[in-house]
């Protein structure tokens, strides 16, 4: 499929509409400083070609799955069988990898080269963020033009309350019961918005659409939760299903990561999304599904060939034969090709071939990857859009840029999309475009099939 940003095809008064907009609207990234860019409007995509992507995401993911399948029946065995590991102090190493919570929430990212996707990262598991942001966003944009001009795509926000209703079912027959925790955490989510009170109002819309499904909603830290194996309480409320959006990130305040791990292990309390998914982020991944291409059916081998790079990895356990034919085509290729670690996030420990000397490079891969494992893939460059940008000291700019489109998958369907764009003047092609290293989110908004094509 071919997939592209039809801004250019957008009536002139549409577009002025949009970029008015974006140019009154209040500042919508909560941790954003005063030298922080933001984009003036969305990407804009047929309705039709986004809900292909969609379905296309899901089945990278699906394929990615049932590489992890041919090593491992359980998300303990997978982890024997990864030779990096993330920390993941709530996982039980009994959950089947044919369990379907495993791809409940999913954000792949995608380069567009040409029109066509291509996914670099697949991002699974429950530490998804933007959500409530980039939706209002979105809203905000939709409302700024007449009816049906252009629409929102599936809300994140009402597909992720839908799942969760799923998961809370229980088997009694009684209302159950979610807890929506805030924690105090080193990293991640937390860390960024720094105190419960600014977390407690990031996760009200998670907790509100979770009432809206018809829930019962507990909202509590971590650290004033208890019980254990018999059971989780918040208060007198019994919990049934925690949403785990910190993915283990939690400072053991008064005991709260032992609690968790006792309930989840004694199976007296779910986690929303199982901390085994986040075992199929790891990029060691995407190495395996290259590693097996020609086991897969056709159209399967066929959607791996054409929307996943190749991937190739290094680390410690490899054989001595696999690890010398990957170095020597790292060598020979070494300005097609990046390397990340497995299990990095943020950017951080990405470097492209073109960046460095021949010797440099193989000092680096072997250097690194004898402590811990390394990813080769294939170097993408990327197509580009217009796009204007202010600045929250006030500041305008212009620039065509490149862009990471990361649609949101819950259960296995599309329901909105993350965009990433470098800053006007501070993206090089040896660095990826990560939000971590000043990349400025976006959302998108779908032109109906009806309006594509523009008057002869």
């Amino acid at each position: 499929m071919i997939l592209c940003d039809l801004w250019p095809r957008l009536p002139s008064g549409v577009r002025s509409a949009l970029l008015r907009c974006g140019s009154e609207a209040g500042r919508w990234v909560l941790d954003a400083s005063p030298s922080h860019w933001e984009a003036l409007r969305p990407l804009v995509f047929s309705a039709a070609d986004y809900h292909r992507f969609g379905a296309l995401a899901a089945g990278v993911l699906r394929c990615a799955l049932l590489a992890c399948g041919r090593r491992a029946g359980t998300a303990g065995e997978l982890c024997g069988a990864l030779h990096d590991r993330p920390g993941l102090p709530l996982l039980d190493p009994s959950q089947p990898l044919s369990d379907p919570a495993l791809l409940r929430m999913a954000r792949p990212d995608a380069l567009l080269v040409g029109g066509t996707p291509w996914f670099v990262e697949l991002n699974i598991g429950p530490n998804i963020y933007g959500v409530p942001g980039l939706e209002d966003r979105g809203a905000t944009f939709a409302r700024s033009l007449p009816d049906g001009t252009l629409a929102e795509p599936p809300s994140t926000l009402r597909a992720r309350a839908s799942a969760l209703a799923g998961a809370v079912a229980t088997p009694d027959g009684r209302r159950g019961r979610v807890l929506v925790p805030t924690w105090r955490a080193t990293s991640g989510l937390a860390a960024k918005l720094d105190g419960a009170p600014a977390l407690r109002r990031c996760l009200r819309p998670a907790a509100e659409a979770a009432r809206a499904a018809g829930l019962d909603v507990s909202v509590a830290d971590l650290s004033e939760v208890r019980g254990g194996a018999d059971g989780l309480w918040a208060g007198e409320d019994r919990v049934d299903v925690v949403f785990n959006q910190f993915a283990g990130r939690v400072l053991a305040d008064g005991g709260a990561r032992g609690v968790l791990r006792a309930a989840v292990l004694a199976g007296a309390v779910r986690l929303f999304v199982p901390e085994a998914s986040c075992l199929l982020s790891t990029k060691q991944v995407l190495a395996w599904m290259h590693e097996d291409v020609d086991l897969y059916e056709p159209a399967d081998r066929a959607l791996i060939l054409r929307h996943v790079p190749w991937t190739a990895w290094l680390g410690p356990g490899q054989s001595a034969e696999r690890r010398r034919r990957v170095l020597d085509r790292a060598v020979r290729e070494r300005t097609g090709l990046v390397v990340k670690p497995s299990c990095g996030h943020g950017g951080a420990g990405f470097v492209a071939g073109t960046g460095v000397t021949d010797r440099d490079w193989l000092d680096l891969l072997t250097r690194r990857s004898a402590e811990e494992t390394l990813v080769l893939q294939r170097r993408l460059v990327p197509d580009v859009t217009g796009m204007r940008f202010r600045r929250l000291d006030g500041a305008r700019a212009a620039a065509r840029v490149p862009f990471v489109l990361s649609p949101f998958l819950v259960d296995g369907r599309a329901a909105g999309a993350h965009v990433r764009h470098p800053g006007p003047g501070t993206h090089s092609a040896a660095e990826p475009v990560n939000t971590a290293a000043g990349a400025v989110s976006n959302t998108v908004l779908l032109l109906p099939d009806t309006a594509r094509r523009p008057p002869r």
